[in-house]
């Protein structure tokens, strides 16, 4: 037999066999009864799909169960409004579910018609999470959020990394750090050259490898530090860092504090002229925003989970490790005094744009949902 022939036939047997499967199957739709083929077709949706979400929304549920589960903050969900402060029936999950409890109340949102997305905000998720410092429950967990809820707003660079696909996923490039608006409070004079923030871990104590020191990248932060202090003779304030050992290190060169009052904090970001971002397994960097919208530029780790979007020539500079930070604080510290980075956010981001912008999304996910919604908050 010539290649041509066999090449011809290996054609017409694949059209036969196809042809003979698609029969097959409208053959056994036709003998099962409809009830059957609709809970076979449902079946399939839930266990080799997104799940369904098509009911109508039981506002009486809404504005009770949801309304009580908004008002005490339940883990991992994340509640939105319009902008009159009224619930939205679409819920956000966060982070991995910690019991039964949080799985069964994603079904139980699904059935009273309320729809649930996802958003990158807790570290990896929804990849598994590898650092020491986190516990290992999710290791377990089984719940296979990339294949069940489509709809997300993700921040990460590279979402395919992640689970997440523009193919198979709706993404939307949203993360609540984006809603600050620009500060109006006057200007505070300038006390401190660099701010950096880490928390302390397991009460007084400074372990290495604390759930803060991880994700603020403390380790970097101290082989930085000498750089930022005696090379470039910087005044460094370090919020949380009190009795680490920083103290002994640096004297006078350092200031260090334990946790502050929010207010207090940002009166304290208004008193620096550079915040220094080491940190690396951050997908919600909100002090970010909240030194760029005081005209505070940012010195940020190009390795961040989330946030070099926020980073431009008008806003920052970007480093790496150690032997790079040198060069982007030079650069950072030859314009800082001509850079206005609020002007930048304030072209870029802020609530009502942003509001808009997820209620824009959320119409393209769930169309007729959102009618007569402008805005959607978190």
């Amino acid at each position: 037999m010539s290649k041509i022939s066999s090449k011809y036939f290996r054609k017409t047997r694949n059209l036969h066999l196809f042809f003979a499967g698609c029969i097959l199957i409208s053959i056994v739709f036709y003998l099962l009864p409809i009830s059957d083929c609709l809970k076979w077709t449902q079946w399939f949706r839930e266990n080799n799909g997104f799940d369904v979400q098509e009911k109508e929304p039981n506002m009486e549920y809404l504005n009770s169960v949801v309304k009580e589960h908004h008002e005490k903050s339940k883990f991992p969900y994340r509640y939105l409004t319009n902008e009159h402060g009224e619930l939205v029936p679409i819920v956000l999950v966060s982070a991995f579910f910690r019991d039964d409890d949080a799985r069964d109340t994603y079904q139980e949102y699904l059935e009273n018609g309320i729809r649930v997305a996802g958003i990158t905000a807790y570290k990896s998720f929804p990849k598994q999470i590898d650092d020491v410092s986190e516990d290992k429950y999710h290791h377990s967990d089984g719940f296979q959020y990339t294949k069940k809820i489509k709809n997300w707003m993700c921040c990460f660079k590279n979402p395919g990394q992640y689970g997440l696909s523009s193919n198979t996923h709706n993404l939307a490039n949203i993360s609540e750090s984006d809603f600050y608006n620009v500060d109006e409070e006057p200007r505070k004079e300038k006390k401190y050259d660099v701010l950096y923030v880490c928390l302390k871990d397991h009460g007084d104590k400074c372990p290495r490898d604390g759930w803060n020191a991880i994700n603020r990248n403390f380790e970097l932060a101290e082989k930085c530090l000498p750089i930022l202090i005696n090379e470039f003779g910087l005044r460094v304030l370090a919020v949380g860092r009190t009795g680490c050992g920083l103290e002994e290190k640096y004297g006078d060169k350092i200031t260090t504090t334990d946790f502050l009052p929010y207010n207090e904090f940002q009166d304290k970001i208004r008193e620096c002229k550079i915040l220094f971002m080491p940190n690396v397994y951050d997908a919600s960097p909100r002090v970010v925003p909240e030194c760029i919208t005081k005209g505070v530029p940012v010195l940020m780790n190009k390795s961040i989970l989330c946030g070099t979007k926020y980073i431009t020539p008008e806003t920052g500079e970007l480093f790496t490790d150690e032997h790079d930070v040198k060069d982007a604080l030079q650069t950072l510290l030859s314009k800082k005094d001509k850079m206005h980075p609020e002007k930048w956010w304030k072209k870029h981001y802020g609530r009502q744009r942003m509001g808009e912008k997820m209620r824009d999304f959320f119409n393209t996910c769930y169309p007729g949902l959102l009618n007569n919604v402008k805005e959607v908050y978190f």
